[in-house]
């Protein structure tokens, strides 16, 4: 059995002297990153990363059991390009060549933080990005449309570690966990659509959308 294929797996150290904040972006540099503000002390953000090896069969090995339900994030713009094709299809903004592209999805049914439009986390970015792009909105899909774990991304979709750290980062700023990313190489049809949902922010709770309504206005 050769094992030349592997797995990423990780876990972030921080040390943060006392009244500097976490939200200051490392600098990254051989798994460590260290920036000095001016008049403080140095402030660390160790990585670890672990390459799982992973035995070389014929079909890729895929992630812990889904839940019965994922959810899709995107917003009212997105949707509309959804429905007119068909599908949730793989993006392959930023994609190397030798990457294959993938479609995101989370198993939290709270809003994911990455999917916000602007660099402001929390509800004030959710708001800006609901205005500018016709709301949030939830579509739900079986558990199996997205059978890996972000910790496979390297094996299953090419992805440099050094890119996948970026993405880890990225979305612990913005408040996101990644525990709850998964992802499917494969275009996920609206048939197969649970539910599509828009957030309703004056009652703070999501609001279900007739699909065929949907599909006469686009």
């Amino acid at each position: 059995m050769k094992l030349n294929k592997f797995a990423l797996s990780q876990s972030i150290e921080t040390r943060l002297p006392k009244g500097c904040s976490a939200a200051i972006p490392p600098a990254l540099t051989s798994g460590r990153g260290c920036i000095r503000p001016p008049n403080s002390e140095t402030v660390f953000m160790q990585i670890h990363v672990h390459l799982i090896p992973i035995p070389d069969t014929d079909q890729p090995p895929t992630g812990p059991d889904p839940p019965e339900n994922i959810y899709h994030y995107t917003t009212g713009l997105k949707l509309r390009s959804i429905i007119n094709s068909g599908a949730i299809k793989p993006t392959t903004a930023k994609v190397e060549p030798h990457e294959k592209p993938v479609a995101w999805f989370s198993t939290s049914p709270e809003w994911e933080p990455t999917a916000t439009k602007c660099s402001i986390p929390g509800k004030l970015g959710q708001l800006i990005t609901a205005k500018a792009q016709g709301g949030l909105v939830r579509i739900t899909v079986p558990g199996t449309c997205a059978p890996y774990v972000f910790q496979q991304l390297p094996l299953i979709a090419g992805t440099k570690p050094n890119v996948c750290i970026g993405l880890l980062i990225a979305g612990l700023e913005l408040g996101s966990d990644p525990d709850t990313w998964r992802f499917s190489t494969t275009s996920v049809p609206t048939g197969l659509f649970r539910e599509v949902e828009f957030f309703d922010f004056a009652h703070d709770r999501w609001v279900a959308v007739d699909m065929a309504e949907l599909a006469c206005r686009n």
